[in-house]
């Protein structure tokens, strides 16, 4: 049996495999990233209220629940924009498609931070707070992936997280380092062979081993890049991999138990890497699960990136305005008004600009045949 083979009956032999799963048009991909958002924010809603200095107390082996989620975001996205580059080597569309997908929310909601919400929720008088260079300079820390930690000036300054807009907005840069990662390999012809792709990952996977020896010596980028570099892979070598990967509960189960007993008794690397296969194995399985409503459920609207980049502002706003002092509270609360937003964000900003696409794609692309002719 290949090492990358999952069975998934008694004997197994006549399971589909991943590649034709990944045919049908009905998965649950889309319920399965607004699960991973909202996993983010519950544990975002312990940390709002306990501030910088107290851990989140929702882990596994000291990983929070948020940052388990955020690993499954990675995940998927591995095994999705591998895909999507595979059926379409079109450098220009692709690089269109993924500039739409993150950041015409992403450039609105930091407007919003900047020159609407922000006055309202700063220390600072009015005319201060325009006054105050760093209004423009988080503008465009956050539009060049550049530093996204804090926000505008002063603001939710009696917060227990004070000065802090999103805290998820940090990891768009490491998604963005991989759609740059995946048009290289897609150049180098890489993502289309098995050996180079297993390689490139067993190197990555090595790297982020070799990152956890040092994590107090080495700079936090390096040590984040390792750590969403093996999960982006990890997403991808399965797509590689997938005519030879059938699903399988059993060896899903076999996997947890492996993780777990790495988790007490062996390193807190291994039992990542572990656990990061746990959730692979648990993403594909219950995102082909052949559920009553699989196919109303498959063509949901995908608020999750909306849900994913508000839903601290929105918990920081809770706290700010006295409406909830709890993180049960603030789940209670913080959930549906997530999802209210994220529906927004849908509907007028990235559902729009994904249409845009095709004929931006074309645009770009008649633009360069203009330039080359001239």
């Amino acid at each position: 049996m290949n090492l990358f083979t999952y069975q998934i009956g008694p004997f197994g032999d006549n399971s589909p495999t991943l590649g034709q799963k990944l045919d049908d048009s009905v998965n649950l991909f889309t319920p399965l990233r607004m699960i991973l958002a909202l996993g983010v924010l519950l544990g975002h809603s312990y940390v709002v209220h306990l501030g910088r200095t107290v851990p989140e107390p929702l882990h596994l082996f000291n990983l929070t629940l948020s940052y388990i989620s955020v690993n499954g975001f990675f995940i998927l996205s591995g095994l999705l924009i591998t895909r999507s580059i595979d059926r379409n080597s079109d450098l220009i569309r692709f690089f269109t498609a993924r500039f739409l997908r993150l950041y015409p929310a992403m450039v609105v909601m930091t407007l919003l931070a900047a020159f609407v919400i922000g006055p309202m929720v700063s220390a600072l008088p009015m005319a201060a707070y325009f006054a105050d260079p760093m209004v423009w300079r988080y503008v465009c820390d956050v539009l060049t992936f550049g530093n996204t930690s804090g926000g505008p000036p002063q603001i939710f300054a009696q917060n227990p997280f004070d000065g802090e807009w999103s805290a998820s907005l940090w990891t768009l840069r490491y998604e963005a380092m991989a759609y740059a990662g995946t048009a290289l390999l897609a150049v180098l012809g890489l993502n289309r062979s098995k050996t180079a792709m297993l390689a490139v990952f067993v190197a990555v996977t090595g790297f982020f081993v070799a990152v956890r020896l040092f994590p107090q010596i080495l700079p936090d980028p390096l040590v984040h890049l390792s750590r969403f570099g093996m999960t982006y892979l990890l997403g991808a070598l399965l797509y590689v991999y997938r005519d030879q990967i059938k699903l399988s509960w059993v060896i899903g189960a076999v996997t947890v138990i492996l993780a777990a007993t790495f988790g007490w008794f062996g390193s807190q690397a291994s039992f990542e890497i572990l656990l990061n296969f746990v959730l692979a194995a648990g993403l594909l399985l219950i995102g082909f699960a052949k559920l009553p409503f699989a196919a109303k459920l498959s063509r949901m609207p995908d608020f999750s990136y909306g849900v994913y980049i508000w839903q601290w502002p929105i918990m920081q706003a809770l706290w700010y305005f006295e409406i909830a002092r709890s993180p049960l509270v603030t789940m209670a609360l913080a959930i549906p008004a997530s999802i209210a937003v994220g529906a927004l964000s849908w509907y007028l900003l990235e559902k729009p600009a994904l249409a845009l696409k095709t004929p931006l794609a074309g645009a770009i692309r008649n633009a360069f045949k203009a330039r080359k002719t001239a």
